[in-house]
């Protein structure tokens, strides 16, 4: 998330519960069971990757008439994304299903949860999601009947491809992933300049864990945005956009775009959100130990070297506090860059500016090569003084003076 996408947020104010029978274990749990519902899902996902639909729709139950659909949807979305991987992995535990659902789809049908992992064409890692799936039996076996039977009232993230029909657009590296009503040209001139600014701006140290490839996902509304973050109702709603590592450690690393906040923005104000999120990308910032500063303070620093015109606006709710007087006597701490904390668009100027100090202080590569030394786990007192020569206190010594002489100016 940018200073500029911070600043909108404060101008704007940049994840059913069911019963307790319904959570119970299902009566019937035989291995046997369980290996024919993943032999059926690998045939699902078979014929999806080959655009296959008669056997994609041998193993789909017609019991629940409004399930059709939703399945044609998945069929479809499935079958047009360039994949390279897609495996659906169930986990161990059969659960009942709630009272309606089972007088629906009878009373040997169940829930269960499964491992997506899917990898789109020329991404080296690939993306994990948990979701549930339902099976109801038909002349003794299962076929997929349902994928609307969650428990509980946790949010998981969930692949766009699960929240409403997406098409992809790919080219030199870039993915683009857009829900219905996105425009693909426009996404993808984007994409495709932001992702030369990164090749341009970024050292090869800092973006040492990059191999290139972009994928970005724009969802079709705000809501579909959440379930992708996995993020509670509301929670994102002043967010243009965030990096998100898509499953456990070393899974895809993924910008996705919040389809509200984006069209009301500036052309220059997407331009430096996405510019931002895409050094994430490049950074593999979505699980770097450095503070947030290091890691925020850097993609806005990049951002706006390419977009100098976005600065003023970016650094002005910092320095306005600063000629009251209350300008920062300490380096800005992880917490106040989550979501929804108080003051974001004033912690983004702090770490914009602290970034931009050290690089015009000591050098851009400097600037870059603290990045680096911060991202391989060294601590941060040491790292500023094999990096920059100075003390933590002599650096924010001089970062204090710096925001002092920009607001007198």
């Amino acid at each position: 998330m940018s200073a500029l996408t911070a600043l909108l947020a404060v101008t704007t104010g940049c994840t059913p519960a069911a019963t307790p029978s319904a959570d119970a274990p299902a009566a019937t749990t035989a291995p046997s069971r369980t290996a024919a519902a993943q032999s059926a899902l690998d045939r699902l996902a078979l014929a999806a990757r080959h655009g296959e639909r008669r056997a994609f729709d041998s193993v789909v139950s017609d019991r629940d008439p409004a399930f059709g659909d939703r399945a044609r949807e998945l069929y479809t979305n499935l079958s047009q994304l360039p994949l390279d991987q897609l495996e659906l992995r169930l986990q161990p535990g059969e659960r009942e299903l709630a009272a309606a659902r089972r007088r629906l789809l009878g009373s040997d049908a169940w829930r269960q949860r499964a491992i997506v992992t899917w990898r789109l064409a020329g991404e080296t890692t690939a993306a994990q999601h948990t979701v549930w799936l339902t099976f109801a039996l038909h002349a003794g076996q299962p076929l997929l009947a349902g994928t609307i039977d969650a428990p509980g009232d946790a949010r998981a993230p969930a692949p766009i491809w699960w929240t409403g029909p997406v098409r992809a657009v790919q080219e030199d590296g870039m993915s683009a992933l857009l829900g219905a009503g996105q425009p693909a040209g426009l996404w993808s001139a984007r994409v495709r300049t932001a992702v030369a600014e990164v090749r341009h701006r970024v050292s090869a140290g800092a973006a040492a864990h990059w191999s290139g490839t972009v994928v970005v996902e724009v969802p079709a509304t705000r809501r579909d945005f959440e379930a992708v973050l996995g993020a509670a109702e509301g929670s994102y709603a002043g967010i243009a956009a965030a990096t998100v590592a898509e499953g456990p450690a070393a899974a895809a690393v993924r910008v996705v775009v919040n389809p509200e906040v984006t069209p009301t923005l500036a052309p220059v104000g997407v331009a430096v959100v996405l510019l931002h999120e895409l050094v994430h990308v490049a950074t593999r910032s979505a699980d770097s130990p450095a503070p947030t500063w290091m890691v925020e303070g850097l993609a806005d620093y990049v951002a706006l070297q390419a977009h100098p015109e976005a600065a003023p606006g970016a650094a002005e709710p910092l320095l306005r506090r600063v000629r009251s007087g209350d300008e920062p006597h300490v380096l800005p701490t992880d917490d106040r860059f989550r979501a929804g904390a108080p003051d974001l668009a004033v912690s983004y100027a702090e770490a914009w500016l602290l970034c931009r100090y050290i690089a015009e202080k000591f050098s851009p590569a400097a600037l870059q090569r603290l990045y680096t030394a911060l991202d391989s786990g060294t601590v941060l007192d040491q790292a500023v003084e094999d990096q920059l020569g100075v003390t933590r206190e002599r650096l924010t010594a001089g970062w204090r003076r710096y925001l002092l002489n920009l607001a007198e100016a």
